[in-house]
């Protein structure tokens, strides 16, 4: 009888959960930041271990790396111009 009613208060114990903290959109960034250098850096390790080529962005340019680190440029990126003259203190952009 004594460990049946043991078993039954322990089971009535409350148990303390722990509170998840607010994640900060800065932190948020830093996270996703992270996330994705390491992704891109194993994608890459695989690519060159399997031997297949990568394309990159780097200076305006789209590059591909073959596996053997070789480099040939596919295209260059030009910059649309923009209308600095048009353009007023507290406006907000809109990607299209």
């Amino acid at each position: 009888m004594q460990a049946f009613e043991f078993m039954k208060t322990k089971n009535l114990k409350f148990r303390r959960f722990r509170r998840t903290n607010e994640v900060s959109s800065i932190n948020e960034d830093t996270i996703l930041i992270g996330s994705a250098m390491n992704a891109s850096s194993k994608a890459i390790r695989s690519s060159k271990a399997l031997g297949l080529s990568f394309k990159i962005i780097k200076g305006g340019k789209i590059i591909t790396i073959q596996s053997d680190n070789s480099e040939h440029i596919e295209r260059i990126i030009s910059k649309s111009p923009i209308d600095l003259s048009k353009l007023k203190k507290g406006m907000t952009l809109v990607r299209k």
